[in-house]
């Protein structure tokens, strides 16, 4: 996958309301460039007005969640993979989707500091699923006796 294919597929699919993309390999740059995918699946976000479900992997920095939280005011649900340098990325997303209700994150950087300084910009959310990140087990409890409404996983 490349920067300038997500971009084409942006700029000529604007309606879409889902998008997935699951690179198997575990951060796998963009194939031309060897760069982050950042700028490519930001395009998505930018141009892609209003989708509610992204899932993505690869070579990905915390900027792509800056794209994301600047961009995705209409998200509701967002997977991710192997992706981010620290919890800045998980701040933007949180601070930014105000639509978000599911967010699922596997093999990330994010940890208690991201988690717990934003928590209460996940009263709105119903499910929050963190895997091999470096979240404790206290600060997931900490967070289900704050909001016991919302499912932590």
């Amino acid at each position: 996958m490349s920067n300038a294919a997500l971009v084409t597929i942006a700029q000529n699919c604007p309606n879409f309301t889902r998008f997935r993309l699951c690179i198997i390999e575990p951060k796998t740059p963009d194939y031309l460039t060897l760069e982050p995918l950042d700028a490519g699946f930001g395009a998505i976000v930018e141009h892609c007005k209003d989708l509610r479900r992204l899932s993505l992997s690869g070579l990905l920095t915390d900027h792509v969640f800056e794209y994301i939280g600047t961009y995705g005011k209409k998200l509701e649900m967002l997977s991710v993979a192997f992706a981010g340098d620290s919890d800045l990325g998980l701040h933007h997303v949180l601070s930014g989707c105000e639509s978000l209700r599911k967010l699922e994150i596997r093999d990330c950087p994010f940890g208690d500091k991201a988690l717990l300084a934003n928590a209460a910009k996940l009263e709105t959310m119903r499910s929050l699923w963190m895997s091999s990140c470096a979240v404790s087990f206290g600060a997931c409890k900490l967070l289900g006796q704050k909001m016991p409404k919302l499912n932590v996983e």
